[in-house]
């Protein structure tokens, strides 16, 4: 795998869409399609109107304070039958639904606490969960503040989420009101990550490309992220400052475009190594229309030379693919062959008993 950094990494300019004008909004979604049409990852800047760096630091901090936890404590706050709660090494997402079976059900070095929106679309209707009080969260005594700034976090990265709508409705070749009604009840999932020092020996989460429309991932100051070029190569993600978000693409919008926005196929891991060692953090927020709303290739990504490629399916039935976990390995809908070219030196592609 490629150590270099990217030569061009996008950077989108939020202030345009803050400023409300309607040329700034064509000219970022210019800027938009053609970071999806290329690499599928963005940086973005300037998004304080949206999501301040007071509650950025807020979401990560409490993430910290959640992941020191005793294990018996976050042993107590496992995965419920909503998917909502901590996942410890080796779970997937869906462990708690599946009634927790023996770990591991996951490669990869990695815990995470989970919370979910107008989901997850795969537990019956009764169990999903409508918003972040309706989730498995720790009682204020022994955790306090962490309720309030994960909510804060919620408020503010869905609010710069539905600000990027239009620009993604013009780079999709829409009406920039094409997505109203779409995301009236979006499910989204939130999910803390926690990649403890390794000496960079072990992937963090296998190679996968996201199932939802976008993802909003903050991180720290640590590299980690690997991700799939357009050339076939695997590089290093750079870090911008104390922390960054960035935006990829997921198989939604992928489908959408008829693959002319691709998902693109990532791996994440700590590679901090030493006496000095410290965990990588990151916070991805995942965002999708709601889940009965119809996703198949618009119009104008269909032609006689490029037919649909995908039949229309539901937003709650396209889920991410890739390397995702013993149950997915049989559904030829969630492999993916990108995955398989993954290949770090140094990083064990070993799955990872839980403790």
């Amino acid at each position: 795998m490629g150590d270099e950094q990217i030569d061009h990494w996008p950077v989108l300019d939020l202030a345009l869409l803050a400023s409300g004008e309607k040329s700034a909004l064509e000219h970022f979604s210019r800027e938009l399609r053609a970071a999806c049409e290329t690499i599928g990852f963005y940086f973005l800047e300037n998004y304080e109107a949206f999501l301040p760096q007071a509650i950025i630091q807020k979401m990560l901090d409490a993430s910290a304070r959640a992941h020191a936890l005793p294990r018996t404590e976050k042993e107590a706050w496992w995965l419920d039958a909503s998917d909502s709660g901590f996942m410890p090494m080796g779970a997937t997402t869906r462990w708690g639904s599946k009634g927790r079976p023996k770990l591991p059900e996951h490669e990869g070095c990695n815990e995470a606490f989970l919370f979910w929106g107008n989901g997850p679309p795969w537990v019956l209707p009764e169990r999903q969960l409508r918003s972040i009080d309706e989730n498995n969260i720790l009682v204020e005594e022994k955790l306090p503040g962490f309720r309030a700034a994960v909510k804060e976090y919620l408020e503010a990265v869905e609010r710069l989420a539905r600000a990027m709508l239009p620009a993604y409705a013009l780079a999709l070749e829409q009406t920039e009101d094409f997505f109203d009604g779409k995301f009236d009840r979006p499910c989204w999932a939130l999910r803390l990550n926690y990649y403890p020092p390794n000496d960079g020996k072990e992937v963090g989460i296998p190679p996968h490309a996201d199932g939802d429309f976008c993802t909003f991932l903050l991180q720290d100051d640590q590299p980690g992220l690997s991700v799939l070029r357009a050339d076939g190569q695997w590089v290093q993600a750079p870090t911008r400052g104390a922390n960054s978000i960035l935006v990829n693409s997921g198989n939604t919008l992928m489908r959408l475009s008829n693959d002319r926005f691709p998902s693109t196929m990532h791996s994440a891991s700590c590679l901090s190594s030493g006496p000095q060692a410290r965990a990588r953090l990151s916070v991805p927020f995942f965002w999708s229309p709601s889940v009965d709303v119809t996703i198949e290739p618009l119009a104008a990504f269909i032609s006689a030379n490029e037919p649909a490629k995908y039949a229309a399916k539901q937003s709650g039935n396209v889920y991410s693919s890739g390397r995702v976990g013993k149950a997915a390995e049989s559904d030829p809908e969630r492999q993916d062959a990108r995955a398989e070219t993954f290949d770090h030196p140094g990083l064990s592609k070993k799955p990872r008993t839980s403790e």
